[in-house]
């Protein structure tokens, strides 16, 4: 007995008999654990379990059973399984943590690319290989590599433009100009990044077209990044204007061009700055903040139509062609571009609630009206303003703003209806603004004008009275469905059983559409 504990061989093979199953049973309990957490990580431990420990200990004991030389090429078969079974162990496991370094959020940082994820895998692979053949297989690799680098050095020659592309590849991936989602313009290729590989970018341009540029290209080549250090870009938009006008009107009118243009940024605030002076024009330029290189073409096109729009409202004529030789009179273009008054009185009379008007009322109250041209999109009256607008013609819809990015449709407006501003208070501090659907044309009418006739005329001030209290049960109705939707929102988000709408609080069928249909 005493002769077993003094043979290490023995000894060896006894501890190696108890304690491995010990550390099996273990590692099937952390796989266990992992498995009821839902780890990621029990992949790469029930690889350990199943094939490492049982392939080492096959080995381990072929190792102390057989002597040299009498099973060298099973033991090498099972070391050479047993190397590969902790190699599949191992990048299982650095694959999880690639995943983690690759889909955590960076917080503004740029993110890994996926060239430089994949070295520790391909180390990984190659120290298993050499593993396999040098230190499994006991095979010298140095006459091997002796002539792998002369092969290396024709291949070179032969590939090196291939070559060059790849090594530009690494450059850009160790200077990182740019990422995949960025907006760049490069060797006369202005588009958006799709990806990089070993070889090439592949940039998306604006007509929906796929570029490939080589990478050695790019690297030689001046790069714009639109999105890089931030997303903030300047559109500048070169706008001439006629002479006649003074700056501040001409500036005036060109900034409220931009502060209604979708998609500018009020911080910073648009600019215009004069870069030309030439009867009979002037020229500007409007400097237009966008946080998104997408929608550059779109801001540039929507601020173009609007100025043409605030051109004609505020009285700021645009250079007429330099062909036409005219000699100007302001005062009369104005007054001849200016509505007549048998005209507004034509205005006011379709619409019906207007029509209870002696001919003296709507005298009086067509004299402070102007006319007014909107294109689609801009707001035409909001909760700060004064007086009434009527639709004269096209198409518009009240519309509460819920917060700056959603909002919700009140009511349809056509031809012939009449809109009073309805303050915060009566909308829980929301705006209820009047837009345009399509280009419209309106009549504004002052409050200093409306004030007097509506006062002496009681049914006006009736049916004024009815029509926007209708107005303020819509809106009313309208925040009550947001704050069923938002509860219901958060019993589904709990998980809870939603319970059915209180029957009082439902809108009665037709009561207030029917009494704004009325008045």
């Amino acid at each position: 007995m005493s002769d077993i504990f003094r043979d290490p061989d023995a000894g060896y093979a006894a501890v190696l008999v108890i304690l491995l199953p010990v550390v099996i049973i273990g590692i099937g309990e952390l796989e266990e654990r992992l498995r009821q957490r839902d780890s990621p990580l029990r992949g790469p431990v029930g690889i350990v379990r199943t094939w490492v420990l049982p392939l080492f200990a096959v080995w381990a004991l072929m190792s102390v059973l057989f002597p040299a030389g009498d099973a060298d090429v099973v033991i090498s078969l099972v070391a050479t399984a047993l190397v590969a079974a902790g190699g599949a162990a191992a990048l299982a496991a650095l694959a999880i943590v690639i995943e983690r370094i690759r889909t955590r959020p960076r917080e503004g940082r740029r993110s890994v690319p996926r060239l430089l994820l994949a070295f520790p895998r391909i180390i990984v692979i190659l120290t298993i290989l050499w593993l396999i053949i040098a230190g499994v297989w006991n095979v010298d690799l140095s006459a091997a590599l002796t002539a792998l680098g002369v092969t290396s050095l024709v291949v070179s020659f032969a590939l090196q433009d291939t070559l060059g592309g790849i090594a530009s590849g690494f450059t850009l991936l160790a200077d990182q100009p740019f990422q995949p989602g960025d907006w760049i313009e490069a060797d006369g290729v202005e588009g958006q990044v799709i990806d990089t590989n070993w070889r090439s970018t592949r940039i998306q341009t604006r007509d929906g077209d796929l570029v490939v540029v080589p990478n050695g290209k790019l690297a030689g080549a001046t790069i714009t990044n639109f999105d890089e250090p931030a997303r903030l870009h300047r559109v500048v938009v070169p706008v001439q204007v006629a002479y006649v006008n003074s700056p501040t009107d001409a500036k005036e009118m060109l900034l409220a061009a931009a502060r209604s243009t979708p998609g500018v940024l009020a911080e910073p605030p648009p600019n215009a700055v004069v870069v030309q002076i030439d009867d009979p024009l002037m020229g500007y330029e409007v400097h237009l903040w966008i946080d998104d290189y997408s929608i550059r073409p779109r801001v540039s096109s929507d601020f173009g139509s609007l100025v043409w729009y605030h051109s004609h409202r505020r009285g700021v004529p645009l250079p007429s062609p330099a062909q036409d030789l005219y000699l100007w009179d302001g005062e009369r273009t104005a007054a001849d571009e200016r509505r007549d008054h048998a005209s507004i009185l034509r205005g006011l009379r379709a619409s019906t609630l207007f029509e209870q008007l002696s001919d003296d009322e709507l005298d009086q109250l067509a004299a402070g009206v102007e006319a007014a041209r909107f294109a689609r999109g801009e707001t035409v009256l909001g909760p700060d303003d004064d007086g009434l607008v009527l639709l004269e013609h096209g198409a518009a819809q009240l519309e509460l703003h819920l917060d700056t990015q959603n909002s919700v449709s009140v009511l349809d407006l056509s031809d012939g209806d009449v809109v009073s501003p309805i303050g915060r208070s009566e909308t829980r501090g929301h705006e209820l603004v009047m837009k345009a659907i399509d280009d419209c044309d309106v009549l504004v009418i002052p409050s200093s004008s409306a004030g007097g006739v509506i006062s002496r005329s009681p049914a006006l001030n009736g049916a004024l009275d009815q029509l926007t209290t209708g107005r303020r049960r819509r809106v009313q109705r309208v925040l009550r469905r947001v704050d069923q939707q938002r509860a219901a929102e958060q019993v589904e988000a709990l998980g809870l059983s939603a319970t059915p709408d209180d029957p009082e609080s439902a809108d009665a069928p037709g009561s207030d559409d029917e009494q704004e249909a009325t008045s």
